[in-house]
């Protein structure tokens, strides 16, 4: 498998298990690199930090959800 393919496996884990608790040590055990290695790679090819795009991630789909319902913020559950 190549390195991208690996990174975009995390990706997907990422995407599907965004209301987890998500670690680098996780996900770099995923895609068969040490952590130190999929740190930089995942930079490179996202322009992001891993747990940077993660949070941004978490953030969006709470913006989305914000906007598809009709509560107030403090009435929305939290996600965990």
């Amino acid at each position: 498998m190549k390195s991208w393919e690996s990174v975009q496996e995390t990706l997907n884990f990422i995407e599907d298990n965004l209301s987890e608790e998500i670690g680098i040590e996780q996900l770099s055990q995923m895609a068969y690199l040490s952590p130190f290695y999929y740190q930089r790679l995942f930079r490179c090819l996202v322009n992001k930090p891993v747990m940077e795009y993660v949070r941004l991630r978490r953030l969006a789909n709470a913006a989305e959800t914000l906007t598809n319902c009709s509560d107030r913020i403090i009435e929305v559950p939290p996600l965990n």
